[in-house]
């Protein structure tokens, strides 16, 4: 590869770029380097679609009246277009047995989290879990929050108050008192929990899912691969991934030119309704809370 590209072998181009008889020849060495840089990169990316091809995935396919199908029924706003077209893309992903890779960007109020959401409960209504990874304790709060809100009675299964069919949402981080962070341990080690949100604690070793289906990172940029694969590769059927930024950064960039993920992309910001006038003020509470947290605008 160095001899079809004139390239230096390592100790002349250290040489070179160190100590240079002249401008042409560092530039030539850093050439070299970078070539090097990405080269590397690139094979890592290829070592990896090769692993992937031999995973197998438990298909999660859309159900008809299903939690997904009420949770839209039931949202405060419309789907813009572009949020329609990569619901529609994560769907058909879900629905095969080759594990989905998927990195989802968009500016903030481009509504991400809500296409994450319905993905969440499709993997839910065909028997799987779903674990929401965030960076901080107070994303993943707000994480929780905005979901449970939205969710309203389809969060509350086996509640009173829950829908008939309807879910549960726990919560998980490290600063969590004993008591909720052991009924949200047992209820997604016993599948009670559809959706699990939470921070780094999820990743530690005592925590376990009765059946991961999906798992989706936010701000994936602030989690390393070794962290992202503790959920991913303790599970005996490889859970589908989903990745999600509104900031891409170099290594972004490097993932999606050299096809480690499949990428989509939103390209306009969601809108929301007001909520109704006569909701008697809870409902109102709600879609401010819904608002806030999907950093849509009225």
């Amino acid at each position: 590869m160095r001899s079809s590209r004139g390239f230096a072998d390592l100790r002349a181009a250290l040489e070179s770029i160190h100590r240079p008889h002249g401008m042409g020849e560092a530039m030539k060495a850093r050439d070299r380097f970078r070539f090097e840089e990405a080269f590397v990169v690139q094979t890592v990316f290829a070592q990896r679609r090769r692993v992937m091809e031999t995973d197998r995935a438990a298909a999660r396919p859309a159900i008809d009246g299903g939690l997904r199908t009420r949770f839209e029924q039931q949202l405060p706003f419309t789907l813009t277009a572009g949020q329609s077209d990569v619901v529609d893309e994560i769907s058909s992903d879900l629905a095969r047995t080759h594990p989905m890779h998927r990195l989802l960007q968009g500016e903030v109020g481009s509504g991400k989290t809500v296409v994450a959401l319905m993905a969440m409960l499709q993997v839910v209504d065909a028997g799987g879990q779903a674990a929401l990874l965030a960076p901080t304790e107070v994303l993943a709060s707000q994480h929780y929050r905005g979901i449970t809100a939205l969710l309203g009675d389809l969060a509350r299964g086996g509640m009173l108050g829950g829908a008939d069919g309807a879910t549960r949402v726990r919560l998980l981080t490290g600063s969590m008192g004993a008591k909720a962070r052991k009924e949200s341990l047992l209820d997604a080690a016993s599948g009670e929990a559809g959706i699990v949100i939470g921070t780094h604690a999820l990743i530690q070793d005592h925590v376990q899912f009765a059946e991961l289906g999906l798992l989706v990172v936010d701000e994936q940029h602030r989690f390393g691969v070794e962290q992202r694969a503790a959920l991913v590769d303790r599970s005996d059927v490889t859970p589908h991934v989903l990745v999600m930024t509104a900031t891409p950064i170099p290594r972004t960039i490097a993932m999606t030119v050299f096809g480690d993920l499949e990428t989509s992309t939103l390209r306009e910001l969601a809108g929301r309704t007001p909520a109704d006038p006569d909701d008697g003020g809870s409902g109102r509470r709600a879609s401010r809370l819904a608002g806030a947290w999907l950093g849509t605008r009225p």
